[in-house]
C-alpha cells in the first residue's frame, strides 16, 4: 500500500482538490492564460511496491522532479530526494511515466513544463 501526495507548485486550494481525486479538478489560469501541469487521476496506476521492499519492511517517500511534454506525456524524471531505497524509487519512476496529463500552458498553447511528485510508501 502506499499514498500519492502531488505537489504541482501553484495553488494550495486546487492541490487539495487534485489530491481528493476530484473530478474536473484544473488550475486556475492567470492573466496570460499560463497553467501548470495537471495529473489526469485516472490515467494514472498504482506502482507495484517491490516484493523485496515489502519484505524487508521499507517504508519512505520519494520525490520526483519531471519533465510534461506538449502532448502530457512525461518526457524525463529525476529523482529529487531518495525514498532511501533505489528499488522503490525506480517504481515510482515507472509508474509515472504511465500516467497522463494536461499539459502546462503558456498564452493558452501547450508547453512542456517541469513539476514534482512525491510517493509516500507505507505498509500497513
Amino acid at each position: 500500500m502506499y499514498q500519492r501526495t502531488i505537489s504541482m507548485q501553484s495553488r494550495a486550494a486546487l492541490l487539495a482538490a487534485c489530491l481528493l481525486g476530484i473530478a474536473g479538478c484544473a488550475t486556475a489560469a492567470d492573466t496570460k492564460g499560463n497553467e501548470r501541469a495537471l495529473l489526469d487521476f485516472d490515467s494514472c496506476a498504482k506502482p507495484e511496491y517491490p516484493h523485496a521492499d515489502v519484505q524487508a519492511g521499507h517504508q519512505g517517500t520519494v520525490t520526483l522532479n519531471f519533465l510534461v511534454d506538449q502532448d502530457g506525456k512525461v518526457g524525463d524524471s529525476k529523482v529529487a530526494k531518495s525514498s532511501g531505497f533505489p528499488t522503490m524509487d525506480e517504481a515510482a519512476r515507472t509508474a509515472l511515466v504511465k500516467c497522463r496529463f494536461r499539459p502546462a500552458t503558456k498564452n493558452g498553447k501547450p508547453v512542456k513544463d517541469w513539476t514534482k511528485v512525491q510517493y509516500v510508501w507505507t505498509l500497513k
